[in-house]
């Protein structure tokens, strides 16, 4: 699932190509669903500009200058994709023969907006994204958006705060970490990066934490995004940047999906775990 680092990537891409400019088109397939509109009801979106581009946690948001946001949560497998596309009934492919678009992983677009002779397009191999179209003044009314923990990008992100947040809780930090209304953003990626950079493993209960571990996943988790987003995110399956190219950070993880690999720091074996329903990884020498 795309995390805050592939958000952010995301954004930063599309800015600059689509900020006020027109919606001249709009396209989906019979399956896509989009919640609180109908499908002819999204033609009012029809040649109105994109006013704005931001995150929430996971959430990227288009502010329309109709007073409309319209929301998009990537899940598992989606991904936005932004080129001059040849459309041939229902395949989208770049005309440039080469074009990282072109990667199989990028051929199931499900939604797409116009802008001059270029699309902003959702592939999404699963069906799972979510889009949503909203009245911008309701916004704050929609969950888990208005649920949403700590931006640890953003100004709000304050030693107290962040502990506060953790201390009400008494759960395993990596449950706590994956949690949007604690922490927004992190996800099974970088919250295991964090730990291990951290030194704490995914197991122990926040209580049992001391003010150093504390203070150590304070200082991780920004520096880690941060990397993240300089290498434009990271790709394992599903999902590639704007461009169609994939993210480099995979270079650069210690841990996520290593398992039975050498450690980097010690040389033993890198171990996993199930937490929630979730696979967390980690080193049993370098994590206490």
């Amino acid at each position: 699932m795309p995390e805050l680092p592939e958000v952010i990537t995301t954004i930063n891409y599309i800015y600059p190509y689509i900020i006020n400019k027109k919606i001249k088109d709009i396209w989906f397939d019979k399956k896509t669903k989009i919640e609180n509109l109908t499908n002819k009801s999204i033609s009012q979106l029809k040649n109105k500009c994109i006013t704005d581009i931001y995150n929430i946690g996971k959430y990227i948001l288009f502010n329309i200058d109709n007073d409309l946001t319209l929301i998009i949560h990537q899940k598992l497998s989606g991904h936005l994709l932004f080129s001059k596309f040849k459309i041939d009934q229902t395949t989208w492919k770049s005309p440039e023969t080469n074009s990282p678009i072109n990667d199989p992983n990028n051929r199931f677009i499900r939604f797409a907006l116009k802008f001059n002779n270029q699309w902003l397009a959702l592939s999404d191999s699963r069906r799972l994204a979510r889009i949503t179209l909203t009245n911008t003044k309701n916004l704050q009314k929609i969950k888990p958006i208005n649920q949403m923990g700590i931006n640890p990008l953003s100004n709000n992100w304050k030693y107290d705060l962040f502990k506060q947040k953790l201390k009400t809780h008494s759960i395993e930090i990596k449950k706590a970490l994956l949690s949007q209304n604690i922490i927004s953003g992190l996800g099974n990626i970088y919250s295991d990066e964090v730990l291990f950079k951290s030194k704490i493993k995914p197991t122990r209960k926040i209580p049992t934490l001391s003010e150093k571990e504390l203070k150590q996943l304070f200082k991780y988790i920004p520096l880690i995004l941060t990397e993240a987003i300089k290498n434009k995110g990271t790709t394992f399956n599903t999902y590639r940047n704007p461009d169609g190219n994939s993210g480099k950070f995979i270079n650069y993880l210690n841990v996520y999906q290593r398992k039975n690999k050498n450690c980097k720091i010690c040389n033993n074996k890198i171990e996993s775990i199930k937490i929630n329903g979730r696979t967390s990884y980690f080193c049993n020498h370098c994590q206490k």
